[in-house]
């Protein structure tokens, strides 16, 4: 990735120097998540955020960050709480428990601010993320492509079925004024 590209103020990737003066890319700049408990978020190079449980007045949650399957580090936290995750000395991860919700289906967690930088040991993501705003509200793991349309079910069949209601509306429509 270009660094022209990443310093775009429109793109959500930005570069900024950190205390060491070395660049970060940052992929997630603040914003805010939402998590139901035993869901995950997914972010950029393959990592997820799962809720795992929660104490039963929901004021603890287990958390845990993963790539590809694989645990990378889990933590109880409250609201409140920072969860940061950095590898190799390098900050990958910041997010704050914002606001634990409880209900009776479990809890939801708001995570607020949530930044993601680029681990510059992965492949850097290839198209851009999809933005915290939609990302927040598709919180499962389910492609968005999939969520509006069955799978098999095209414009072709769409269009057949339209047209057999039509034939047999107009079919019964006629059999009505014949009388």
């Amino acid at each position: 990735m270009s660094p022209a590209l990443a310093a775009d103020d429109d793109e959500r990737l930005s570069i900024v120097a950190d205390n060491e003066d070395r660049l970060s890319i940052i992929i997630i700049n603040g914003g805010e998540i939402y998590v139901r408990s035993g869901d995950a978020h997914n972010f950029s190079q393959d990592y997820q955020l799962y809720i795992k449980g929660t104490d039963t007045e929901g004021k603890r949650i287990w958390i845990e960050l993963s790539r590809n399957g694989v645990l990378l580090q889990d933590d109880i936290v409250t609201e409140g709480s920072q969860f940061v995750y950095s590898k190799n000395s390098t900050e990958i991860f910041n997010l704050t428990v914002d606001t634990i919700y409880k209900g009776a289906d479990g809890v939801l967690v708001k995570f607020s601010p949530v930044y993601q930088y680029l681990d510059t040991k992965l492949p850097a993501p290839q198209m851009p993320a999809e933005s915290l705003e939609n990302a927040s509200n598709n919180a499962s793991s389910i492609d968005p492509e999939l969520e509006t349309q069955a799978k098999g079910f095209g414009m072709p069949i769409f269009l057949l079925g339209l047209g057999t209601v039509l034939l047999v509306t107009g079919f019964f429509a006629g059999k009505g004024t014949k009388k």
